[in-house]
């Protein structure tokens, strides 16, 4: 395949129609060819695994200091927009924070937290999976475990539409979420500065790093507010599309209930089919060829992960929630290579914390109104997800 045989395509990946319709939005285009150029943004993409996986492995041909969309407004550079030795220099130092040995000081909070937490929600029994189920959990013991002091977590919300939604920084849904934020941002701000920590949480252990001189102070502060940036609206969104798939698949639910160690293995499932990030992009560093298409440094490239999780010459049966998957986590969700998501061990512990207390208490789980996409130009998932939780 050279240039002149990629499909050229009208299609906008960030119109609302697109955004609305979801993952499957992609299959055509992953069918159509390996790689195809978005004319409205003069990128090219993949839909496919194998070419997705062999981009996103090779960071000095296709490299993070070049986003595919447009420089993010509100999300720190740190990490997310370097490649090495700049990213290892910031990432080694905090991963420290985040290894299953580390992470794990923190699971007999986030346990009884969830048993809490599923005791209230079976209690009242009709909620929202967004507000009550994921957004009640997420926005308890994060903050919690980072050491942000008493404030308005709901804020946290509006900042993380913002933040996601200014990927894409040129077009109306970016402008329009942005018009309505008011002073979120600078509010967030105040948040993750020192003196607005608590000094035995998460925050004040990457602050110290500052402090030894493993980083520098201002790459301590950007390193706070970068994990803060990270950790709450991909895991709340991967919750709310757990329930939604469980719902709608109840044989899945009975069978968690049976096995709850399954509970790890759903949430790579869960986010394989409903990523919780839409896409990822890179810049060009280095002539190279994917697909056998020539490229060359300038050029852009972005892989859409709602159409990379559901590709048939990587899964069989993928548009299937089946919790049993074996090699679900081959899936790219939390992206590839050097640049994988650090909080990611952080994720599985809360999922599987919030299910596990759920399949203890919750025969079934009902869908009982109108289903709400979350229309973001980066984060995927649903925004209302109107439940019943049926006791049992």
């Amino acid at each position: 395949m050279t240039t002149t045989d990629i499909p050229a395509l009208d299609f906008d990946p960030f119109s609302v129609e697109s955004i609305a319709a979801g993952p499957t939005v992609f299959a055509e285009i992953r069918e159509m060819a390996p790689l195809v150029w978005l004319k409205p943004y003069g990128v090219y993409a993949t839909c496919r695994h194998e070419f997705a996986q062999k981009a996103l492995r090779d960071w000095q041909s296709f490299t993070s200091t070049v986003k595919a969309f447009g420089e993010r407004e509100h999300i720190p550079n740190i990490m997310v927009q370097e490649d090495p030795p700049d990213h290892s220099a910031h990432r080694n130092p905090v991963m420290k924070f985040f290894t299953p040995v580390a992470l794990n000081n923190y699971r007999a909070f986030f346990e009884q937290s969830a048993a809490d937490h599923a005791d209230r929600l079976v209690e009242t029994g009709a909620v929202d999976g967004f507000d009550d189920v994921a957004s009640g959990y997420i926005l308890q013991v994060f903050p919690d475990i980072l050491g942000m002091k008493e404030m308005d977590r709901k804020q946290l919300l509006l900042f993380g539409d913002l933040a996601f939604n200014s990927t894409v920084p040129v077009n109306d849904l970016y402008k329009a979420c942005k018009a309505r934020s008011g002073d979120v941002l600078e509010w967030f701000n105040r948040q993750c500065q020192r003196e607005s920590v608590t000094r035995d949480g998460l925050a004040e252990e990457i602050y110290r790093l500052g402090d030894s001189g493993e980083v520098s102070e201002q790459s301590a502060q950007l390193l706070v507010r970068a994990v803060f940036s990270g950790g709450f609206d991909t895991t709340v969104l991967s919750i709310t599309s757990g329930l939604k798939l469980f719902a709608e698949n109840p044989d899945q639910w009975d069978l968690l209930r049976e096995e709850p160690k399954l509970a790890r293995n759903a949430f790579e499932e869960v986010i394989r089919m409903e990523p919780p990030s839409r896409f990822l992009g890179r810049g060009v560093a280095a002539e190279t060829e994917l697909a056998g298409v020539p490229l060359k440094p300038g050029d852009k490239f972005a892989t859409f992960l709602g159409g990379v999780g559901r590709d048939p010459r990587q899964w069989q049966d993928p548009d299937r929630f089946d919790i049993r998957r074996k090699k679900v986590l081959g899936h790219m969700s939390f992206g590839h290579g050097v640049h994988s998501c650090l909080g990611q061990g952080l994720a599985r512990i809360e999922f599987a914390s919030l299910f596990t207390a759920l399949a203890k208490r919750v025969k079934r789980i009902e869908i009982t109104g109108e289903i709400k996409r979350n229309i973001n130009n980066q984060a995927n998932g649903f925004h209302v997800l109107p439940l019943r939780l049926h006791a049992g």
